[in-house]
């Protein structure tokens, strides 16, 4: 009952599993308590992410992705949340994946029916380059960053696009 009209989305947890973030179906991230489910705040974000937000071990939170969406970087302040910054340039519609404090990653629109992967600074929002994901057909299920940053997306047809650190 702490976010009107239900949740979309997985949630997720802050890194002291203090928090849970949620994005509600009023077109507002929430920020509830994980010991009693009160809203801690809300933050309107004017589109419904269709998938979870991320959140780096430093507190920032990055919407979720889907059609319509905008890619949105949020600071938890405890009572409320600020606004970090947003491309309004970019239709994100993946979950971004945060790869440490300088680098992130989602799969965005390319075009009209294209898709791409955006490499992007968690920081300040910024493309530091993007990859066309040559004739990906479907939805994009999100993008997985491995251990000796190699990055991996996939679409729910089957395609899986594989790239390299440079």
């Amino acid at each position: 009952d702490a976010v009107p009209g239900g949740v979309l989305a997985g949630p997720v947890a802050s890194t002291d599993g203090s928090t849970i973030y949620v994005n509600g179906r009023d077109d507002k991230v929430w920020a509830l308590g994980a010991a009693d489910g009160k809203p801690k705040w809300s933050t309107p974000l004017k589109f419904l992410p269709q998938t979870s937000p991320s959140v780096s071990p430093e507190g920032l939170m990055i919407t979720g992705g889907g059609p319509d969406a905008k890619l949105v970087a949020i600071r938890d302040r405890g009572d409320h949340a600020d606004v970090a910054w947003t491309r309004d340039d970019v239709v994100p519609l993946t979950t971004s994946s945060q790869a440490g404090a300088d680098v992130a990653y989602c799969v965005v629109q390319d075009g009209e029916n294209g898709q791409a992967l955006l490499v992007f600074d968690p920081a300040d929002g910024r493309t530091v380059t993007s990859y066309p994901l040559p004739e990906a057909t479907g939805w994009p299920v999100g993008v997985s960053v491995g251990h000796d940053r190699r990055v991996v997306t996939a679409t729910s047809d089957g395609q899986v696009y594989g790239f390299e650190p440079a």
